[in-house]
């Protein structure tokens, strides 16, 4: 992990968000965002507030190149979370990159397009790792190789070897609102990926709602998993066991 692995300041993360729903990097008002922190009193918070917002700046502009740069590759050009048509290509994202989030989804099943939202959310703030998403129908090589049965499900790959999975909402506190739909805090998600050094560091706003602890059997070496070309990646014990969740196979 890099040596700045901090948690994002809470006041350039809550700038951040402000931001989040431009297009590009070309749309971010800058001047705006770091006018906010002259006025900063103590000057040693400041520099340290102006290095991270130029750093996250930097890695925003080379995310969008780099989505950029799949052009046909992708059948979504949905901003920092494309949708990826077949195997081969996700094959090449997660092994050509060294950190990425991949969502294996179905467009007809309600908890995936929940996890979607989640997922753009943490794409438009950790810049530093590649977020994606392919429908199982376009995946069929992938699917059987990961022994993916229920869906939604999100794997974290490291150089290509898969180091998190999320089948469902397991271990997401997932619970129903009054309008009967399932959820989760955005937050819970970032910190799943955190423990799994997934992602570099907490970017979302330090003390907000929905941060919760992993459970420790969520950290034991049945979570650890071999590369993607290899076929199984972690996964928890009790990946299959809620009755909520949508069965792919």
């Amino acid at each position: 992990m890099p040596a700045d692995s901090a948690p994002l300041d809470a006041k350039v993360s809550a700038l951040l968000e402000q931001q989040q729903s431009k297009i590009g990097p070309d749309d971010l008002d800058e001047d705006a965002l770091f006018e906010a922190l002259e006025n900063e009193d103590n000057s040693a918070y400041r520099a340290h507030r102006m290095e991270q917002l130029h750093s996250e700046l930097a890695s925003a502009k080379e995310a969008f190149k780099r989505n950029a740069a799949l052009g046909a590759t992708a059948t979504s050009s949905d901003g920092l979370y494309p949708t990826l048509p077949s195997d081969q290509v996700v094959l090449d994202l997660t092994t050509n990159n060294e950190r990425c989030i991949v969502h294996f989804s179905h467009p007809d099943f309600n908890r995936c397009a929940i996890m979607d939202e989640h997922l753009r959310i943490l794409a438009s703030r950790h810049y530093e790792v590649r977020f994606a998403r392919v429908d199982v129908r376009d995946c069929p090589f992938l699917v059987e190789k990961l022994g993916i049965r229920v869906l939604p499900c999100v794997i974290g790959f490291i150089d290509g070897i898969g180091k998190e999975r999320i089948v469902g909402f397991d271990g997401l506190s997932s619970v129903r609102g009054r309008d009967g739909v399932d959820g989760f805090n955005t937050t819970e998600l970032e910190s799943r990926f955190l423990g799994g050094n997934v992602l570099v560091r907490g970017k979302l706003v330090e003390g907000g709602p929905g941060i919760h602890n992993r459970d420790s059997d969520s950290d034991d070496e049945e979570a650890k998993g071999r590369g993607i070309r290899s076929g199984t990646v972690g996964r928890h014990k009790n990946d299959d066991d809620d009755d909520n969740d949508d069965d792919w196979d």
